[in-house]
């Protein structure tokens, strides 16, 4: 009896030690987050990106700002940091979830060359001010996913696991939408262990902007095992 019990002990052990290795979290779709706000009151580069290089820029060749408008490829130009009519009006339109992308031509300061330009990138994502919560905050959905995914996950194929990732949306009633395999684990079955994982998720507390109306938001669930790490 005592070895019995000594042996299921030990198994726990073994099976929750393999899980602690396989690691998952859940974040917003986005690298460089913006809220929508901070683009309405934006004047030049400096107020999109507070990191914007301006001293080193001795004249501008082209200033571009693209984003999606009411589902439609937008782009203006301006002459230099200042923001144009135009590119006002596309930062205030911008879809939510959008990426605001900025591609600056340039010639640097202290360069005898003015045939040699310089390029600047750079891109943000517009977000809600007050973005969706899982009920109970980010530790209980971490629990929730452990529970019923990464712990069913066998030893034999997790140690196999591909680094995968599932999308999804939290809409304006706070519901799992247009939950899709972004990348796939190479295992089917544990593939659709992460969909259905996801899709049977409680409802949400849905994102807000600023005046209180609630958006839809995307979202991201990234698994994959961290041994050695």
């Amino acid at each position: 009896m005592k070895n019995t019990i000594l042996t299921l002990l030990l198994l726990n052990l073994v099976l929750y030690g393999f899980s602690q290795s396989i690691g998952y979290e859940v974040r917003g779709t986005y690298k460089r987050p913006i809220i929508k706000e901070k683009l309405i009151e934006a004047k030049t580069m400096s107020d999109v990106n507070p990191g914007f290089p301006s001293s080193w820029i001795k004249d501008y060749i082209s200033v571009e700002v693209l984003a999606t408008c009411n589902g439609v490829n937008m782009k203006a130009k301006s002459a230099n940091d200042t923001l144009s009519n135009g590119q006002m009006s596309i930062l205030k339109m911008a879809d939510m979830g959008t990426d605001i992308v900025v591609n600056v031509k340039y010639n640097p300061k202290n360069s005898y060359n003015s045939d040699v330009f310089r390029v600047i990138n750079f891109s943000y994502t517009i977000v809600p001010e007050f973005e969706a919560e899982y009920p109970g905050g980010y530790q209980l959905l971490k629990k929730y996913l452990k529970t019923n995914a990464i712990d069913k996950i066998p030893e034999t194929i997790g140690r196999q696991l591909q680094q995968t990732s599932v999308r999804f949306s939290i809409n304006e009633q706070g519901q799992v939408t247009d939950t899709q395999l972004s990348k796939s684990s190479g295992n089917d079955t544990i593939d659709q262990l992460l969909l259905q994982t996801i899709n049977e998720m409680q409802n949400w507390k849905p994102a807000e902007n600023s005046n209180g109306v609630k958006v839809k938001q995307e979202f991201e669930l990234y698994v994959g095992t961290m041994i050695g790490c």
